[in-house]
C-alpha cells in the first residue's frame, strides 16, 4: 500500500513526577527505503500479533475529540501534521493525568489502497545497544526495538466514515503496565465488537460438525486444511471469507462448506477474524509439568495415541523415531 503520509512525534516523561517532554515535527518525514522497511516491520509485527481487538469508536464516549478531528482531515480542512499533533498533544494530557512515566515516538501514518484509506498509529520505543564503529572500537548505539512494538491502532477511514463496517479499529498493544494500557484505550476512544473468542470456538463447533460427515482420511485432510487458512490469512492481517475458504476446501463444489456454515450459525456473518490460540489447540494437545513436556497432533488421536479416560493415561502406540532410538541406548547403557 503506497504512503501518502508520514510523521513522528517522540514524549519523553522519564518518571511519573515529571512533566512530559515532547518534540514535535512540523512536517512528513519522507518515505525513502529506511523509512519503508521501518513502517513494513510495524505493520508485520502488528499483524503477526495475537492480542489484537477489533471494533469501533467508543459511541458512548461523547467527549473523544479522535472522530471529528479525522472527519476535518477527510474532508481537507486539516492538514496531516496538525491532526497527529493534536492526536500527540490529546495523549500526553492524558498522560500527564495518571502515575505513570513514558518514553518513545509515537507514529502515524496514511496508506491508500483502491479499496480503503488507512490511518496508522504506532508507539515505538527504543533500546541501547553495543556496535563496533568505523575506528574499531566499541560504542553504545540507540536503535528502534521492532521485536517489542508498543500499542498500535489502525482505523480503516473509508469503512469508518461510509458507515459500511463496525469493526473499523483493530488495535493491538504489549503486556506491560497496566494503567498505560487503560489509557491507550481510552486515548483512541476505543470500544469492542468481536469476540474473536466466542466468534471461533463456534466457527471450530461447525468444522467439526462438518467433519463429521467425511470418511475419517478426509476429515484428518479437511481439518488440517481449514487451520492452515485461516492461520495463513491471521499471518496477512485479513479476515477468513468463508466463501473464499470454502472455495479453497473443494473446488469441486465450492459454495458447499460456505453453505453449511450459513446453517449453523446463530447469526449469518460471511467472515471470521479467528483466535490463533484456539486454532493451535484444534490440531495440536500440548501439555507439560517440571518432569515432562508433550505435544502431539489431534488427528493422532485414536490410532497412535489412545486416551485411557477411565484410568487417566495415554497409550502411544507409534513413538516417534529419534524418542525411540533415545530409548533403546538408554535400556542398553
Amino acid at each position: 500500500m503506497p504512503v501518502s503520509d508520514f510523521i513522528a512525534h517522540q514524549i519523553d516523561r522519564p518518571t511519573p513526577d515529571q512533566s512530559a517532554q515532547v518534540n514535535f515535527r512540523d512536517d512528513s518525514i519522507v518515505v525513502d527505503d529506511n523509512a519503508s522497511q521501518l513502517l513494513n516491520e510495524i505493520k508485520q509485527a502488528f499483524s503477526t500479533k495475537t492480542s489484537k481487538r477489533y471494533g469501533q469508536f467508543n459511541p458512548d464516549l461523547g467527549a473523544n475529540p479522535v472522530p471529528a478531528w479525522l472527519r476535518d482531515f477527510l474532508k481537507q480542512q486539516m492538514p496531516f501534521s496538525t491532526l497527529s499533533k493534536k492526536l500527540t498533544e490529546h495523549f500526553v494530557v492524558m498522560l500527564e493525568q495518571m502515575e505513570a512515566s513514558f518514553q518513545g515516538h509515537l507514529l502515524f501514518w496514511q496508506e491508500n489502497n483502491a479499496d480503503a484509506e488507512w490511518l496508522y498509529v504506532a508507539h515505538l520505543q527504543h533500546q541501547t545497544g553495543l556496535v563496533i564503529n568505523s575506528h574499531l572500537e566499541i560504542s553504545e548505539t540507540v536503535y528502534a526495538d521492532l521485536s517489542h512494538v508498543g500499542f498500535c491502532a489502525r482505523v480503516n477511514l473509508t469503512h469508518w466514515s461510509d458507515s459500511i463496517s463496525e469493526k473499523y479499529l483493530t488495535i493491538s498493544k504489549n503486556r506491560g503496565d497496566r494503567a498505560l494500557l487503560d489509557l491507550f484505550n481510552q486515548w483512541i476512544g476505543f470500544a469492542d465488537t468481536v469476540n474473536t473468542t466466542a466468534d471461533t470456538s463456534e466457527f471450530l463447533n461447525i468444522v467439526e460438525a462438518y467433519a463429521e460427515q467425511l470418511p475419517e482420511e478426509e476429515s484428518k485432510t479437511y481439518r488440517e486444511k481449514v487451520v492452515d487458512y485461516c492461520m495463513d490469512q491471521d499471518k496477512q492481517g485479513e479476515p477468513v471469507l468463508y466463501k473464499e475458504l470454502s472455495y479453497y476446501l473443494d473446488e469441486a463444489e465450492p459454495e458447499r462448506f460456505d453453505q453449511f456454515v450459513r446453517e449453523k450459525q446463530e447469526q449469518p456473518r460471511e467472515e471470521l477474524i479467528p483466535d490463533k490460540a484456539q486454532l493451535r489447540k484444534y490440531v495440536r494437545f500440548s501439555g507439560r509439568s517440571k518432569e515432562m513436556s508433550m505435544q502431539f497432533a489431534s488427528s493422532l488421536l485414536g490410532e497412535e495415541v489412545v486416551y485411557d479416560a477411565e484410568n487417566e493415561r495415554l497409550i502411544i502406540n507409534r513413538i516417534p523415531k529419534s524418542l525411540l532410538s533415545q530409548l533403546k541406548k538408554h535400556r542398553h547403557s
